[in-house]
């Protein structure tokens, strides 16, 4: 493959979590950009989201929780970009995502030493920062604070971080993006895009929280950007635009031609619902559609501070509207043919 052969001079930059939503579309960017790129995917993943420019990719199968694989991953790379992370609010998954976030972190940051691999990239989230609902907007410098009724992700992803930064005591150069919820067209049965599937089923409620958005190709760019500014102890926020659950539901809606949610969701219908949801999990053995952790974070109101990123990247984030007419756009031409999976067009 001529992006990757083994006598191209150019930088290696490694990407782990090339299958999923951020990494799918920072490999399209690498791409176009000509950077030479090696992708890692577990075994059996499944690739649609990069399709089209597979062949301009070095694929290579690794695991967070298998050492040894990473250490092969990552020979000869300069530069490794982890996008990887399970994202899971179910209480079975605790210690899953401690093991991948966590400890998947830890092994990638000792291969990476091992290697002798110059630079580490890390896609955090605004999870791994702290929350404060209602309150001034959250920021790069919001320091992390336990809370025992925190997501078990926001912890997972907070330990992740101590060990990035462990890497840079230990030699590394590192940087870190934090964004907030990630929108644009992948998988539709997965993350955000499953908001869409609501909204086209016009169901009545919606959360009475607000929290952040941003267009998965700002992040994508954000990382190219960190890339060329190439700066030790780099941390930037990544925001589009703060955004009740309301007014989102109700752009999606409009773009669907559906139908919006009228009604505020109540906490004693939350608990209801949530006790019928877990009796249908017991029931028929599968995962829960709702958790205490998913209620309790859509009653919440967080906002969060992008000036940073604006300031010192000159990043100028796509507006809220047209990532949700955009991907609301594909979402009913996926759902028409049929496809599984789809993805933006850059920008």
């Amino acid at each position: 493959m001529s992006a990757t052969n083994a006598d191209d001079s150019r930088p290696l930059y490694v990407v782990t979590g090339g299958t999923g939503l951020v990494g799918a579309y920072l490999l399209r960017y690498l791409v176009r950009d000509g950077y030479r790129v090696r992708a890692i995917k577990r075994p059996g993943s499944r690739t649609d989201l990069t399709a089209d420019i597979n062949d301009a990719l070095s694929w290579v199968d690794g695991d967070l929780l298998d050492p040894l694989s990473l250490e092969d991953a990552l020979a000869g790379a300069d530069t490794v970009i982890h996008c990887a992370a399970l994202v899971s609010f179910l209480p079975a998954d605790a210690g899953q995502l401690l093991r991948v976030n966590r400890d998947g972190t830890a092994n990638l940051v000792d291969a990476a030493l091992y290697q002798r691999v110059r630079r580490l990239v890390h896609v955090s989230s605004v999870a791994a920062l702290g929350r404060r609902s209602g309150g001034e907007p959250i920021d790069e410098k919001t320091a992390w604070q336990y809370d025992p009724l925190a997501p078990r992700y926001s912890y997972s992803k907070f330990q992740a971080e101590r060990e990035i930064w462990r890497g840079q005591a230990e030699g590394l150069s590192v940087a870190a993006v934090y964004p907030s919820l990630i929108f644009g067209s992948g998988w539709w049965k997965a993350g955000t895009n499953q908001l869409f599937a609501h909204a086209d089923r016009e169901l009545p409620f919606y959360p009475p929280g607000a929290t952040g958005m941003v267009d998965v190709r700002d992040v994508a760019r954000a990382i190219l950007l960190l890339l060329a500014r190439d700066r030790d102890g780099d941390r930037f926020l990544l925001n589009g635009e703060n955004i009740s659950y309301r007014a989102l539901l109700e752009q999606i809606a409009a773009a669907l031609g559906r139908r919006a949610p009228r009604h505020p969701f109540r906490r004693w219908q939350a608990q209801l619902l949530l006790w019928a949801e877990t009796l249908r999990s017991k029931i028929t053995g599968r995962a829960p559609l709702i958790t205490t952790e998913t209620i309790r974070n859509s009653f919440q109101r967080y906002g969060y501070n992008n000036r940073h990123s604006c300031e010192e990247l000159g990043l100028t984030y796509i507006p809220a509207a047209e990532t949700i007419a955009e991907t609301a756009a594909q979402y009913s031409a996926s759902k028409a043919a049929g496809r599984p999976a789809d993805v933006l067009p850059l920008r």
